[in-house]
C-alpha cells in the first residue's frame, strides 16, 4: 500500500554551515524500552551517561516499511530545522540527504524528528526473480535489512553524531507485530491485509490535499508553528470513508489541522483481498506543516 504524503510547504529560511567538528560517538546505556500505545508502537533507547545522555526512538502509526525517527540530547544542540542532514546506517553506505524538523524531548534537550525514514537507500539493489511472487502486499519493516544496521549516524554541517545501535532486526519485529495487533484494535483483517492485491486507493486526493494545504491555521501561521500529523481513515467495503483519526506526532499548541473535517469528502477504490473482493482497510499519511 503506497500513501501520498501532502506536505504544506512556506517560505525557505537558510541557515550557515558550521566549522568541523570531530565525531560524536555514543554506545548504548539502556536495553530497548516497548512502549505500545492506543494508536502508535515505539521502542526507545538511551545512549551515553549523566549530562551526556541520549535519547532515540522508533514510532509507527500503522504497518509500513518506515518509521518516524527522533534523536535527542546535547550532541543535537545546533542541529538547524529543514537543513540538510546526512543519515547513514552503516559503513560505506550512500547518506540518506534529507532535512527533517528540529524540536525538543522532555528530559534531552535538543532534538532531530523524522516523519518516516528507511535504510534501504544507498543499499545494492537486490537480483530479483520474476518467477517469485511476493509474499506480502503489505509493507512491513526489513528485519533482512535490520540486521546490517551498525548505527544511526547524523551529519548536519560540520557535526556528526553516531548512537552505536547495533543491528535493529529484533526491534524491527517488535515493530511489525506491534503494528499488525493495531490492526486488530482497529476492527481490521491482518492476515487479508498480508495477502491483499491492493489496497485503498484515494481517487479525489489532488482535490482534498489542496484544500487542506490552503487551510493552514492562521494562528498557527502567525506563530511559526510546525508539526507532523498522522492521519488514519479507515475505508468500508464500499470505499467510503467511516472514520478519520488525527494523531500529534509532534506537539503543538494553536494548530488544529482540517484535515479530518475535509475527509469526509474524499472518496477511494476499496481495498482487494487475495480473490480479488473488496474488503474494509484503511489508508494511513502524514500531514506536514512546515516553514522553511
Amino acid at each position: 500500500m503506497r500513501h501520498a504524503v501532502p506536505a504544506l510547504a512556506f517560505l525557505s529560511l537558510a541557515a550557515p554551515l558550521f566549522a568541523a567538528e570531530a565525531p560524536v560517538e555514543l554506545a548504548p546505556s539502556s536495553q530497548w524500552n516497548v512502549d505500545f500505545a492506543q494508536d502508535k508502537c515505539q521502542l526507545i533507547r538511551t545512549f551515553g551517561e549523566g549530562e551526556n545522555r541520549h535519547f532515540l526512538r522508533f514510532q509507527q502509526y500503522s504497518p509500513g516499511n518506515a518509521a518516524g525517527l527522533t534523536v535527542a540530547g546535547p550532541a543535537f544542540k545546533r542541529f538547524r530545522s529543514r537543513t540538510l542532514t546526512d543519515l547513514r546506517f552503516f559503513e560505506g553506505q550512500s547518506p540518506h540527504r534529507t532535512r527533517p524538523f528540529t524540536g525538543t524531548v522532555e528530559g534531552y534537550g535538543d532534538g532531530v524528528i523524522y516523519s518516516g525514514v528507511t535504510i534501504d537507500q544507498g543499499m545494492p539493489e537486490r537480483p530479483t526473480k520474476e518467477e517469485t511472487p511476493p509474499t506480502t502486499s503489505l509493507p512491513l519493516l526489513d528485519t533482512a535489512l535490520g540486521k546490517q544496521v551498525q548505527f544511526i549516524e547524523l551529519r548536519q554541517g560540520g557535526r556528526t553524531v553516531r548512537l552505536k545501535s547495533g543491528p535493529l532486526n529484533a526491534a524491527f519485529e517488535v515493530l511489525n507485530q506491534c503494528t499488525l495487533d493495531l490492526l486488530r484494535d482497529w476492527g481490521l483483517d491482518p492476515d487479508k491485509h498480508l495477502t491483499a492485491i491492493s489496497g485503498p486507493r484515494w481517487t479525489n486526493q489532488d482535490v482534498i490535499v489542496r484544500r487542506i494545504q490552503s487551510d493552514y491555521p492562521s494562528e498557527a501561521a502567525r506563530e511559526g508553528e510546525q508539526a507532523i500529523l498522522r492521519m488514519r481513515v479507515i475505508v468500508s467495503e464500499q470505499g467510503e470513508v467511516e472514520s478519520c483519526t488525527l494523531i500529534e506526532a509532534t506537539e503543538t499548541k494553536e494548530l488544529e489541522s482540517p484535515a479530518c473535517r475535509l475527509m469526509k469528502n474524499a472518496t477511494f477504490e476499496p481495498a482487494r483481498d487475495a480473490s480479488g473482493a473488496p474488503f474494509k482497510s484503511y489508508f494511513a499519511t502524514s500531514i506536514t506543516y512546515r516553514i522553511g
